[in-house]
């Protein structure tokens, strides 16, 4: 691996961290620190389990945080890292823009295409969990309107420098400083307090909702926790006609649901909210049928 795709590396991550890398666009087994840095790297494939040996001078993304397992959120191990991505303008206008917000930066990446990636890495201890991660990342991200929004969850990839992400496109580091102080990194996002997410408002329950009615399933799902054999968008929205069909209201539903739901970076909130619509809009097209 290169000098400064190792430097970047080593700022995220501490000596003994299980990290996920990959040599394309597509997510992989979390492997040691120490494995990734130097010599053949075996790469075993969320989609269908087969192993993809390459040299660590081939890795082109990395992780922001630990990862336990295969990288997705559900298995970050340690909330330590941010990543802002930047598009908009030439690559000095992306830095100017970082640079005029004061925002602590610990490294800078080009992508090799047309963006500069930043991270934030903090220094004296991680954040206890991926509610406070995610609570800090939006408000941060409300400041940072020039930056990629959908960026804000903790298994997201940034460019290793040195590598190149396909022939003449060369990823390079910007520059490279040290972890950040989690005083600091306060201080900076309360110069905007009013920024900061508010929590949201539980809308009190009325009108015909009766838990009694939901089926057996849901109320396995509810208590046992949600399993998605029959993928994502389809069990969302089966439970959610099985909520309709029990009296609730679309907001209700999205309010008991929500604690349960969980953002991934090919299946945003956005998508999530639209399955439930469907769902309610499915139920009252079958009730007008009848």
């Amino acid at each position: 691996m290169d000098s400064t795709g190792e430097s970047l590396l080593k700022l995220l991550f501490d000596p003994g961290e299980n990290i996920s890398v990959s040599n394309n666009q597509f997510a992989y087994h979390s492997i040691p620190l120490e494995k990734a840095l130097s010599g053949q790297i075996s790469l075993l494939s969320t989609n269908d389990f087969s192993v993809t040996q390459c040299d660590s001078s081939e890795l082109i993304l990395v992780s922001i945080n630990p990862i336990e397992g295969f990288r997705k959120d559900s298995n970050v191990s340690k909330f330590r890292t941010f990543l802002w991505e930047c598009d908009t303008g030439s690559i000095q206008e992306q830095l100017n823009s970082f640079k005029k917000t004061g925002l602590p930066i610990s490294a800078q990446v080009f992508s090799g295409n047309k963006s500069v990636h930043a991270v934030t890495v903090l220094e004296d201890k991680e954040l206890p969990d991926e509610k406070t991660y995610r609570h800090l990342y939006l408000w941060a991200l409300k400041i940072l309107t020039f930056c990629d929004q959908n960026c804000k969850n903790p298994s997201r990839s940034v460019r290793i420098p040195g590598a190149y992400r396909e022939p003449g496109k060369k990823q390079r580091l910007i520059s490279l400083k040290g972890r950040i102080k989690l005083e600091d990194f306060y201080k900076w996002l309360n110069q905007w307090p009013q920024l900061r997410p508010m929590p949201k408002q539980r809308k009190p329950y009325n009108g015909e909702a009766d838990y009694s009615r939901l089926s057996g399933w849901a109320k396995r799902m509810m208590s046992s926790g949600i399993t998605f054999r029959n993928g994502r968008n389809q069990t969302w929205f089966a439970l959610a006609v099985d909520f309709a069909l029990a009296g609730f209201t679309e907001d209700q539903t999205i309010e008991l649901l929500s604690p349960k739901f969980l953002e991934e970076h090919d299946f945003k909130e956005k998508e999530w909210l639209i399955t439930v619509g469907s769902a309610f809009k499915y139920v009252a097209n079958e009730k007008n049928k009848s």
